[in-house]
């Protein structure tokens, strides 16, 4: 698959001096012309012999070599030290700003992002980073030597691969990456995918593929004490990523091509898919039997070998765990997780529905007046991708509920227009009394003091 992008043919020289003096080029306007130390028009780059151009126009302190790409000599300067190495996040949401943090502690680094507002929002906690810089500025991705892109991957509505930011972010790269330039795709692709983007660029690039590993909330271990799993599409970019990456984690784990990396990604979140799901059948019928199933799970869990303790609930959210299954169909036949995946969508609906159709049947009330806690889609975070409790709301609100309100102190109203939410302030239970026939939990969220529940009259049921 070809992407419709310029290929790489203006010789562009990052240089740790541009980074140093990052303020001195206003938004927009780092380009070529930004890049080489002569007065000369940066178009007559493409006349004349290389040698002559490169010895007239590339910084003292760059090495450079003569590589021939598609017809056009390109100058390809070569970094000497780790000084010279600028790494560059695309995207810097949650996965981008963890990799940021850790690259920049250790090199120079940028990190890109479309969004100001995101931008914005993780400036304040990089001011203690004195090698990163943040921008929404596409043409200083030109300083760069190494590219890392965490961008989304998402689904379409009828739930086939959307690899739309990807495709940007690589447009993007390989419009502004000079000859030599490491490229790494970290996102979660379908196997197959990081070749199909990148192979075309094999000759000028190095590419590989190193899937994230972070997760949202948890505090051990560290970014550079989980192992990192990287490959490259030929053995020279496998020893250019191993080079970088092994100076910031712990332990490096090389794998013998893309395509394990991408399915060693796939098989991690989707074996948390099927056992949740899993799980959950069992936490059924349990309830459905007047078992315990947390007892069950925690007697389970005596066993010191063949056993990983998973906890029933509402559902699964995030931008993985949901997301993953469909990235492995895309070229896979898979019935047992395609069962879990389309169960485990289907769980939030029809738990709703089912309390409702209970609640509504013993208060004998037409409508009826619900307040769902926890709208995140786990504890300590505002992230509500694939939010299981947002799901629980949505059928709540296609049924008729009189009144329908969320609480959730880290998920804004602005998050959530639709939704009316009840603020903290107001969780006393004769608010809550009097506001509400029945408080469904659908996740424990933090800050929440839910000892208020234990003095309400009205009907409260826990996820």
């Amino acid at each position: 698959m070809l992407l419709d992008t310029p290929h790489l043919s203006i010789p562009q020289i990052p240089s740790r001096e541009l980074l140093e003096d990052w303020e001195r080029y206003p938004e927009g306007d780092l380009d070529i012309r930004m890049l080489v130390k002569s007065p000369r028009r940066y178009d007559q780059l493409f006349d004349g012999d290389m040698d002559d151009i490169a010895s007239a126009f590339l910084p003292k302190e760059l090495k450079s070599v003569v590589d021939e790409t598609e017809g056009r000599n390109i100058a390809r300067p070569i970094t000497s030290n780790d000084r010279d190495i600028v790494v560059c996040v695309i995207g810097v949401g949650y996965v981008g700003e963890h990799l940021l943090s850790g690259f920049g502690e250790v090199f120079n680094s940028i990190g890109f992002d479309i969004s100001q507002s995101r931008i914005d929002h993780i400036a304040p906690s990089f001011k203690k980073y004195p090698k990163v810089r943040l921008t929404t500025d596409v043409t200083k991705l030109a300083l760069g030597t190494h590219f890392l892109i965490s961008v989304p991957t998402t689904l379409h509505k009828d739930q086939s691969v959307d690899a739309t930011h990807l495709v940007s972010a690589i447009s993007s790269v390989v419009k502004y990456a000079r000859p030599g330039s490491v490229v790494v795709i970290e996102s979660s692709v379908s196997v197959g995918m990081t070749r199909a983007f990148l192979s075309q660029y094999g000759g000028t690039l190095h590419c590989g593929m190193s899937p994230e590993r972070v997760d949202p909330g948890r505090v051990t271990p560290s970014l550079q004490e989980i192992p990192k799993v990287i490959s490259g599409l030929d053995a020279v970019a496998m020893d250019k990523i191993h080079a970088i990456y092994s100076q910031v984690f712990d332990r490096v784990v090389p794998v013998s091509s893309p395509e394990v990396a991408e399915m060693t990604k796939l098989y991690e979140n989707c074996y948390r898919m099927i056992n949740i799901a899993y799980v959950n059948e069992i936490s059924d019928a349990c309830v459905a039997q007047g078992i315990d199933p947390n007892e069950v799970i925690d007697a389970a869990a005596t066993k010191p070998f063949g056993f990983q303790a998973f906890r029933p609930g509402l559902g699964v959210g995030g931008h993985c765990i949901p997301i993953n299954p469909y990235y492995l169909f895309v070229n896979n036949t898979l019935p047992i997780l395609a069962h879990a995946a389309e169960r485990m969508g289907d769980r939030p609906a029809k738990l709703a529905r089912e309390i409702f159709t209970e609640r509504k049947a013993l208060t004998g009330k037409a409508g009826l007046r619900v307040l769902i806690i926890g709208v995140a889609f786990k504890p300590g975070q505002s992230v509500i991708s694939c939010s299981p409790g947002l799901s629980f709301a949505k059928e709540m609100e296609t049924l008729g509920c009189e009144r329908l309100m969320y609480l959730d102190p880290l998920v804004p109203q602005s998050a959530v227009p639709w939704l009316p939410q009840l603020s903290l302030s107001k969780f006393t239970p004769k608010i809550v009394d009097g506001l509400f026939d029945l408080v469904c939990v659908c996740m424990k969220q933090d800050t929440v003091d839910f000892s208020v529940l234990d003095d309400v009259s009205s009907h409260v049921h826990y996820y």
